[in-house]
């Protein structure tokens, strides 16, 4: 029987599991899902060596969030001087990916609301996010994978990407391929 835990992530993190974007977050019902902490971890150890990453960065009172991200995509991603600018605006340390995630999850408990910044991780430009958050005047142009400020065709682009590489994964997914098969797919392997 298939894992609804997997259909999820295939589903919501074809694009990681491809390696053409850094991370994913991912909501899971506390209910539906109590154990999701275990099951992070153990899909970490299971797939660590194949550069991915389940960490559960919010346990909140209904659900838990899951991020599922490839380290080096994400290091490097962080690592972009917009994106490094953005991060020390809202306090983030800027030694190590793990120092830098630490900070999230504290964010994460302590902010009323929701630390939108976390778009940084998800790939999301750093002018969308910081548009989103009103620090810089503009009109949203498109709604997709995250709301478009600029750069339209470009998003455009990108969320065609992440459709086609999800219609992949879903139907080789639904057809019988395992994750494990999944992260080995010749069109889209990191």
């Amino acid at each position: 029987m298939r894992s609804s835990f997997e259909e999820t992530l295939v589903s919501h993190a074809a694009p990681v599991l491809a390696g053409i974007k850094p991370a994913a977050l991912l909501s899971f019902s506390r209910k539906a899902y109590p154990q999701l902490p275990s099951i992070a971890r153990a899909y970490s150890r299971r797939f660590q060596a194949e550069g991915l990453i389940f960490e559960t960065v919010c346990r909140c009172s209904q659900h838990f969030l899951l991020l599922v991200y490839r380290p080096r995509l994400l290091k490097q991603r962080l690592e972009e001087n917009e994106v490094r600018g953005c991060l020390t605006r809202f306090g983030y340390p800027q030694d190590s990916l793990s120092r830098i995630l630490h900070h999230l999850r504290r964010r994460l408990r302590q902010t009323n609301g929701f630390p939108h910044e976390i778009g940084l991780f998800l790939g999301y430009p750093p002018r969308d996010v910081l548009a989103f958050l009103g620090e810089i005047p503009a009109p949203c142009l498109l709604c997709g994978y995250w709301k478009v400020y600029f750069n339209v065709e470009e998003a455009k682009q990108l969320f065609a990407q992440y459709d086609h590489c999800r219609e992949a994964y879903c139907k080789a997914y639904q057809e019988g391929h395992t994750v494990s098969q999944l992260l080995s797919l010749p069109l889209f392997a990191a």
